[in-house]
């Protein structure tokens, strides 16, 4: 039945290639409806292939691995890492040297996006006449009619992803052909995208359940209707979009990339939306100490994060908790795969899986001392000030509260404890060794002189005490994990509340209701409350300026890796800024005292041009669409 079963998605998935592999100006419209045996009209007049059509449309939503390899985080274009070796994909957006006609395949979005928009609109348009099956999955109209109602969401799902990437985007809602006048559809502006996307995720929610049961939990649901609401009212209400100017500060009217003006309700619309979903009560924080594990689990790695802050990393390991709303799974089954590319080639028997995504310290910079002191200086844009000899100035009060930059991984905030592996852990009786000996030209074993280095490598997202190397370093790593990838979750709604009603509210106004938003995560952490912390750095909490980089802080380690950094820095506005200059931890070792001499080194300069802020829209369909309009930088490309 196994064999069937996955013989019938891969005829399938052939099939749908053939359904949704036109893009919007219409080439490659289905004209062959045959793939092996299977035809639109056999896969239609048969429930079981009908639902397994509209499942494998679900495996087309974006995620933050480079699908389907799993190997490389997509965070890492953004400053929070690098990718390893420099020939990746991602080597064109480090240098800048992408466009319209040379877009990286692992970020293709507009072509993705419409191929499982028109699967969506396919779905619809047949779904109403599949015949019932009593002994299988679609055996009732009621089921029949929510499968209708999941398309649409996915619908509304894929345009709202577009909507980050690009701005306003032609809207689409039925199947075309070759003669169809909409391919000639042009771009809507953002109240267009907004009306749409917006009525529709209300339209799909209202057939939809609150959450399902077994097998059929990762589906769409209610919930995941009301967080994209809340999301793609957050991406509209930022200063990208946000403003009567565009990202080259030229004056715009209502258009594909901008608002033509600057209000403030649109903040408040966010935020109410978050609002409506926290205080709906049907989600919440994960909290764990780790009782899960056993103990010979828990003493594989040694950690210096406190036991009640296991809940930070365990959210997207442990199935069925109340913090997960969807999530994607990694595998179909307990792997070791994920870990393979984000632990060191030394750890494991086979030498080309290693650590693809490396932390930088650009991110690693942004955790706090374990008593909530902020160590590095910034600027307001976010990005960190720099000595003369190019070293990120320590703040005043992390020094006077002990930090020190030669012993830098020591009484941190405990949640880098579970996001990054550094120099000197030990993961089952393995100790990592990212040194250099420039003396003797030697180098600890996870240190490859081949491949870039930061310092650092990802334990985020990963089962350490489930996972975890070969004491003996002979073969490759251990165990297995079920964890998955979070699509979407409770944090993401509590940040876009705070982040929302923080710009809304004046500067000076109490902020007492998002302090107890932000106080959740902080009690998860096990780190000092917000007033504690603001107290200690001289922070005020009524300050819209200090509570907004605190916020954003927070987003960034709460959400790490999970494909929210590329699209934060754009919405923001603050890419030039942080995403030129990326820091990695050099670590040198004196092999006659034996001890290490820390400092950090600018390790890549990147390209990031005003034209960024927006992804080139592919140059074949501004050909083939005289209303199609390209983003503002990128039109004589």
């Amino acid at each position: 039945m196994k064999n069937k079963l996955t013989l019938i998605l891969i005829l399938i998935s052939l099939l749908l290639s053939i359904l949704v592999s036109c893009e919007i100006d219409g080439e490659g419209l289905l004209d062959k409806k045959e793939s092996g045996d299977l035809t639109e009209e056999v896969i239609f007049s048969n429930s079981q292939l009908t639902k397994e059509f509209l499942t494998k449309v679900y495996f087309e939503i974006p995620y933050g691995y480079d699908h389907p390899n799993q190997q490389y985080w997509i965070d890492g274009i953004t400053d929070d890492g690098i990718h390893r070796p420099l020939n990746a994909w991602s080597k064109d957006i480090y240098l800048g040297s992408f466009g319209p006609t040379n877009i990286p395949a692992k970020i293709q979005r507009w072509q993705k996006c419409y191929s499982a928009i028109r699967a969506c609109n396919k779905f619809m348009d047949k779904i109403d006449n599949v015949p019932l099956d009593p002994e299988g999955y679609i055996s009732t109209v009621e089921v029949r009619t929510r499968l209708k109602y999941e398309a649409r969401l996915l619908r509304a799902l894929f345009y709202a992803e577009l909507l980050k990437w690009y701005g306003g985007v032609p809207i689409i809602t039925k199947v075309l052909d070759v003669n169809s006048p909409e391919l000639y559809t042009p771009r809507a502006n953002l109240q267009e995208m907004k009306d749409f996307i917006i009525s529709e995720l209300d339209a799909a929610s209202s057939g939809l359940p609150d959450e399902y049961a077994d097998f059929d939990k990762p589906r769409v649901n209610k919930s995941v209707a009301e967080v994209i609401k809340a999301r793609v009212l957050l991406q509209l209400a930022s200063p990208l979009f946000n403003s009567d100017k565009d990202a080259f500060g030229n004056a715009t009217e209502l258009c594909p990339w901008s608002w033509g003006n600057y209000q403030e309700e649109r903040w408040k619309e966010a935020a109410d939306a978050a609002k409506k979903f926290i205080d709906s009560g049907k989600h919440a924080l994960h909290f764990s100490t780790g009782s899960r594990l056993s103990n010979n689990e828990r003493s594989r790695i040694t950690t210096l994060a406190s036991r009640d802050s296991y809940g930070f990393y365990e959210y997207d390991i442990v199935y069925n908790n109340p913090q997960l709303i969807m999530w994607y799974p990694k595998k179909s089954s307990a792997t070791n795969e994920t870990t393979k590319f984000c632990v060191p080639h030394t750890m494991q028997k086979e030498a080309t899986q290693s650590g693809a995504t490396l932390p930088s310290m650009n991110f690693v910079g942004a955790f706090s001392t374990k008593n909530g002191i902020k160590i590095y200086e910034t600027n307001e844009d976010g990005s960190y000030k720099l000595d003369n000899d190019g070293q990120f100035i320590i703040t005043q009060r992390a020094m006077d509260d002990g930090f020190n930059p030669q012993d830098p991984y020591i009484d941190r905030d405990n949640r880098f404890y579970h996001s990054i592996y550094y120099n000197g852990i030990i993961h089952n009786k393995v100790e990592y060794e990212i040194w250099r000996s420039p003396i003797d030209g030697t180098y600890g074993r996870e240190y490859n002189p081949t491949f870039n280095h930061t310092g650092f490598f990802l334990r985020r997202h990963n089962d350490p005490f489930k996972i975890y190397p070969n004491s003996n370093r002979t073969s490759t790593i251990q165990g297995t994990s079920t964890n998955t990838f979070p699509l979407f979750h409770y944090g993401e709604i509590l940040l876009i509340y705070a982040e929302a009603q923080n710009e809304y509210l004046p500067d000076g106004a109490d902020r007492s209701q998002v302090i107890t938003v932000l106080n959740q995560f902080r009690e998860r952490a096990d780190m000092p409350d917000v007033a504690t912390t603001f107290s200690r750095n001289g922070w005020n909490t009524n300050s819209r300026k200090d509570m907004r980089e605190f916020i954003r802080n927070e987003r960034r380690i709460e959400l790490a890796f999970e494909l929210h950094r590329p699209h934060d820095v754009r919405r923001w506005k603050i890419g030039e800024a942080t995403q030129r200059l990326i820091f990695g931890q050099d670590i040198v070792k004196d092999k006659t005292t034996n001890t290490y001499t820390y400092s950090i080194e600018m390790i890549m300069r990147r390209s990031f041009e005003l034209k960024h802020y927006l992804w080139p829209i592919p140059h074949a369909e501004i050909s083939n669409n005289p209303n199609m309009v390209q983003n503002p930088g990128w039109e004589a490309m």
